[in-house]
């Protein structure tokens, strides 16, 4: 079986990450993974806020975790993909994992995204050979001014069924149940900020995928099987 993470946060671009990109690829490593996705906070999300004014600066500096973790990937020769968690209308919870595509599309393709509603984004990001995954639907948290925000019939790719960061069991099987009723694929990743929290949720293939838009197919597909460790 061949894992990878696809809910992981770097120091140097999301502010709650607690871990330098090359730490948190050189965990991934260690464990045996054959790859992981970055998907930092985007610049509408908790991601830091002294960005510069232009979207290209924007990017440059959004893009660093990434860059780094892909260099390190590369010494190390564990892959390392591009993605990003991008939060829909504030600060409430509602994130959804983008995975597929490559930083240049930000500078092209996603030009000002951080002020388009979630339909617009998804249907941009289809357009453009990727994906679209919700992630812990069901969470509740302080910081989250409402939580689970529901949008029937949106034409998302997959559910994260299972993450690392939520506090209780309960919004992982709320998740899970709600995957099973819109009859999604399932996914799991560890949101993870630090190196010790690596590693807790992810997927595995029984093949390697070929390159990222194999991996993307094959979970559209539902050949991802989920690996979830739940807290004690």
């Amino acid at each position: 079986m061949y894992s990878y993470e696809i809910h992981c946060h770097t120091a140097e671009t999301s502010r709650c990450g607690k871990s330098a990109a090359a730490d948190m690829v050189a965990a991934y490593h260690r464990k045996g993974f054959a790859g992981v996705v970055i998907t930092d906070h985007f610049v509408n999300g908790y991601s830091y806020s002294a960005f510069p004014e232009t979207w290209k600066g924007k990017m440059d500096a959004f893009v660093k975790g990434y860059r780094a973790a892909k260099e390190a990937g590369d010494q190390l020769g564990i892959k390392v993909y591009f993605g990003f968690e991008y939060t829909n209308d504030g600060n409430n919870g509602e994130d959804y994992l983008v995975l597929g595509l490559s930083p240049e599309n930000l500078y092209t393709d996603l030009v000002d995204c951080d002020q388009w509603p979630i339909e617009r984004m998804i249907e941009t990001v289809h357009a453009l050979g990727g994906i679209v995954v919700r992630a812990h639907p069901f969470r509740e948290d302080d910081y989250i001014r409402e939580s689970c925000i529901m949008r029937p019939g949106l034409n998302i790719d997959a559910i994260e069924g299972f993450n690392g960061g939520n506090k209780r069991e309960v919004y992982n099987i709320r998740a899970l149940e709600l995957a099973l009723k819109e009859d999604k694929p399932l996914v799991a990743g560890s949101d993870t900020h630090h190196v010790d929290t690596t590693a807790t949720d992810y997927i595995q293939f029984e093949e390697d995928p070929a390159d990222y838009a194999a991996f993307c197919q094959a979970i559209r597909d539902g050949k991802a099987f989920v690996v979830h460790k739940p807290k004690k």
